[in-house]
């Protein structure tokens, strides 16, 4: 996968913004991303280094609107935790 492929936007809530504090970034990631392809992405688009990663995945649910059952589409997020002295200017 191309780099610029892997990191798909990030994550904008009230719980990702206060995990900036401790150097933690949450991004959204296609479902057939791996940690290490995360990892060179990160460091290579932004110019840091990456201490850890960790994914969350969110499988697609059924919904129900008026008698029309649709999915959602399955998600997948990672949390990207930054070594010391590094920052990501969002």
């Amino acid at each position: 996968m191309d780099k610029w492929s892997i990191i798909q936007g990030r994550v904008v809530s009230e719980k990702a913004l206060m995990m900036q504090e401790f150097n933690k970034y949450e991004f959204y990631v296609p479902v057939n991303a791996t940690k290490p392809e995360i990892k060179k992405s990160i460091e290579s688009i932004f110019n840091v280094k990456v201490n850890d990663v960790n994914v969350l995945n969110s499988k697609g649910k059924l919904k129900v609107f008026r008698s029309i059952i649709g999915k959602k589409n399955s998600k997948k997020k990672c949390v990207v935790t930054l070594k010391k002295g590094y920052n990501i200017n969002l």
